[in-house]
């Protein structure tokens, strides 16, 4: 904000006004009748005010849904209780010293053991590399 400085814009009002005032007494009657019907046909094509607000709230109310979604995704997740005829996986029996692995994750390993043998090959060096 600019400061107030009393004796600086003491006559400038008044001298902005009277320059106003000389312009208009030199522009035609007819000027300022072709610029006034041209303010009121701009004012008529204007789009009314309601389609305004309609874009306002379509807007405000995007944002809120997006804002409610993005802090959905930061909310803890509750574990899943198991259905009522389901059992627990029992774990494998550990041999040897081995961390014992329940079915699921012992099945997952043994699907498919030559991705294990490409990934230790010397072609996934190069594709990893890329």
């Amino acid at each position: 904000m600019n400061p107030v400085h009393p004796h600086d814009d003491t006559g400038f009002d008044a001298q902005a006004r009277g320059l106003h005032r000389a312009s208009l007494a030199q522009v035609s009657p007819q000027t300022l009748m072709r610029l006034r019907t041209a303010r009121h046909e701009a004012q008529r094509a204007a789009p009314a005010g309601g389609t305004r607000s309609w874009r306002w709230l379509t807007a405000t109310a995007f944002s809120a849904v997006l804002a409610v979604g993005i802090g959905l995704q930061f909310l803890p997740r509750a574990p899943t209780a198991p259905a009522p005829g389901a059992t627990a996986p029992t774990p494998v029996a550990a041999a040897d010293g081995e961390a014992s692995l329940d079915e699921a994750t012992a099945g997952t390993l043994e699907e498919d053991p030559d991705l294990y043998l490409w990934l230790a090959s010397a072609d996934a060096q190069p594709l990893a590399m890329e």
